[in-house]
């Protein structure tokens, strides 16, 4: 065929029919919707969006969503922890050389900063913006009564410290009245209840105020960015598109443009292989780049337990790759017009605006706070979250699989606030289970085997186990006389599943009286009630919650060395 040929020829346009039909014949029986997912806010995704799964008046919404962004760059916003104010400053003037967008203060000041320091960290904030975000008696805020009456309009940024009236009035560049989801973030809520929250929080502060556009100049949000890239796009976009319909309720058609601050999530950070907490963070702040935050900051890796000048320059690069080696800050609004993202925003926008008025309903934000319901509504959204990682619906990697059993549990500093991280089960179980004794039983040839045993020890490694291998055995006899020579407290038995059940019992009939056994694989459900019968204590399969079988297995080894 010539390149004229090829030019010339045409295809016939497939429908979403013969995509449909040429999916099924390659999932060999299985059905369509087999491939459909749901998230923890209960859309349904689906394998392939179409332009028919585009909301209704689709060229609207993406030029609200675009003027709610503004514009394509971002602030870095990199957090500078250090308990005393001399080297604090040091180290700001040090983060600010390299690239970091303000003077971020996050709490952790030990003492009262001097007046030399005071006054430096005064003119700095009046040539640079500041974010700080603390408690009202946080001895850095004497920063701001050290700025000299005739600069105070100088000074810009956001100050999240519980609305201070008085930074306001001083100060009228400075944003002082923040709606930070961050505590509900960390206590389970999905995005739609952040979102809700958010909203739930602003129609309380709109209401004590006589001027909503007055109140949204002074107004900034804050939200956590999750690993869940794509819901974490539409996040950011739905809110725009929220908070313009919550505007046009109080009779503002063409709001003002308010900022959203994005951070990386703490709650998926772990205290075991920090290193993993990089690629994550890394994720998510590629999400909020592209989904419009106007401020980001990333966690360092070892924020649980301390940071250091390596992990916060590391944690600083995420976002300077992200500007100049991905040129994620020139393009506003990239993912607008995607089928899925924009299919995604909409489920999301009309999810979270009728949890909104939901919370409306029963008193607002503050009411459902006072009386339980909210703090109900998130632990019964953690526990899902949670039970979905136990069975390995979704993955915390290096967590509850792929884990490193050698890594150890670090312990954290406490000062970052991150109580209520996914892992926290999982590293408790680990704590108490790591370098335990277990021995893994390999059954028939190493291709067969190998598969099953892999699995097993997987779920060991999450507990911090590296099982002790048996030599390959073919026989129930040479099995036997492993077990015989060893004397374990607790093995798994791992053979091929044609061959297991059999093995299984022969093994059982003749183990030493004191083993623990436990067989890797699924079995028939009354194949497993008389294999429990003969003895066997349990079993290792897909779909498991792990958490449990850890802790089953910990009543054996912890027992066994009592004995």
């Amino acid at each position: 065929m010539t390149i004229d040929t090829m030019k010339q020829t045409s295809f016939e346009q497939p429908t979403v029919g013969d995509w449909s039909k040429a999916a099924e014949a390659s999932l060999k029986g299985k059905p369509l919707a087999s491939l459909e997912t749901k998230t923890p806010e209960g859309i349904t995704l689906k394998p392939l969006y179409t332009a028919e799964d585009l909301p209704e008046g689709q060229e609207d919404r993406v030029r609200a969503i675009r003027d709610g962004i503004g514009k394509t760059d971002w602030m870095i916003l990199q957090e500078t922890r250090e308990a005393d104010p001399a080297k604090y400053l040091e180290k700001v003037k040090s983060s600010l050389g390299r690239g970091n967008g303000a003077v971020v203060y996050a709490g952790g000041w030990e003492k009262e900063a001097d007046a030399e320091v005071l006054a430096a960290l005064a003119a700095l904030i009046t040539e640079v913006p500041v974010h700080v975000r603390c408690r009202p008696d946080d001895p850095f805020l004497a920063v701001f009564g050290s700025v000299p009456e005739n600069k105070r309009r100088l000074v810009a940024g956001y100050a999240d410290v519980d609305r201070s009236a008085d930074l306001s009035r001083r100060f009228p560049l400075l944003r002082t009245i923040a709606v930070d989801t961050g505590s509900v973030h960390m206590k389970g809520a999905d995005a739609v209840t952040e979102l809700a929250a958010a909203l739930s929080e602003a129609a309380e502060i709109a209401g004590e105020e006589d001027d909503f556009d007055q109140m949204a100049r002074k107004l900034f949000f804050a939200f956590d960015v999750d690993t869940h890239f794509f819901t974490e796009i539409a996040k950011l976009r739905a809110f725009r598109l929220l908070f313009r319909s919550f505007a046009a309720a109080y009779g503002v058609e063409e709001p003002v443009h308010v900022p959203v601050i994005a951070r990386t999530s703490l709650r998926t950070h772990t205290l075991a292989d920090p290193y993993v907490n990089l690629l994550r963070s890394g994720n998510e702040a590629f999400a909020a780049a592209i989904g419009g935050a106007d401020a980001i900051t990333v966690a360092p890796l070892d924020t649980l337990t301390g940071s250091t000048g390596f992990s916060e320059r590391v944690a600083r690069n995420v976002q300077h790759i992200l500007k100049e080696e991905a040129h994620a800050d020139r393009v506003l609004d990239p993912s607008g017009g995607s089928y899925y993202i924009e299919s995604l925003t909409g489920s999301l926008y009309r999810k979270a605006w009728e949890l909104f008025l939901q919370f409306e309903k029963q008193g607002g934000i503050t009411a459902i706070t006072a009386d339980g319901t909210l703090d109900r509504m998130l632990a019964d959204k953690k526990e899902v979250r949670i039970r979905r990682l136990a069975v390995r619906k979704e993955s915390l990697i290096g967590t509850n699989i792929y884990a490193d059993p050698a890594e150890a549990i670090r312990q954290p500093d406490g000062s970052d606030g991150a109580e209520g991280r996914f892992a926290e089960p999982f590293e408790a179980i680990r704590s108490s289970l790591q370098g335990s004794k277990v021995h893994l039983i390999r059954y028939g040839s190493l291709k067969a085997v190998k598969p099953v045993a892999d699995f097993a020890a997987g779920v060991l490694a999450v507990g911090g186990i590296r099982p002790e291998l048996s030599p390959l055995v073919e026989t129930v006899e040479e099995a036997l006389g492993y077990m015989a020579s060893e004397q374990p407290v607790y093995a798994i038995f791992c053979a091929p599943a044609d061959q297991a059940e059999e093995a299984v019992r022969a093994v059982l009939a003749g183990k030493p009286d004191l083993t623990v056994l436990d067989a890797a694989g699924r079995f028939p459900e009354e194949t497993e009630a008389s294999l429990r019968e003969a003895g066997l204590q349990g079993f290792y399969y897909k779909g498991q919650d792990i958490l449990d079988k850890l802790a089953e297995v910990k009543g054996i080894v912890k027992g066994g060395m009592q004995q």
